[in-house]
């Protein structure tokens, strides 16, 4: 239960990272001309869940390595 527990924090942490690192990239692209190109909108549709399952394995990874 404590590996679940710790592999769900992970998992908001990771999205929460997402969130921000998307908007801090999004935002100078989207301001210097207006549109994006489709490799950089697909890049940042993919920063979020990347990162959501990147912390939830981190957070698994820790907690069994300290345990």
């Amino acid at each position: 239960m404590r590996t679940l527990g710790i592999a769900i924090l992970g998992l908001f942490v990771g999205l929460i990272a997402g969130a921000l690192l998307t908007s801090a990239v999004a935002r100078p692209l989207v301001q210097s001309g207006g549109e994006i190109s489709t490799g950089a909108a697909l890049l940042l549709g993919a920063i979020m869940p990347v990162l959501g399952v990147a912390g939830a394995v981190a957070g698994v990874v820790i907690a069994r390595k300290t345990r």
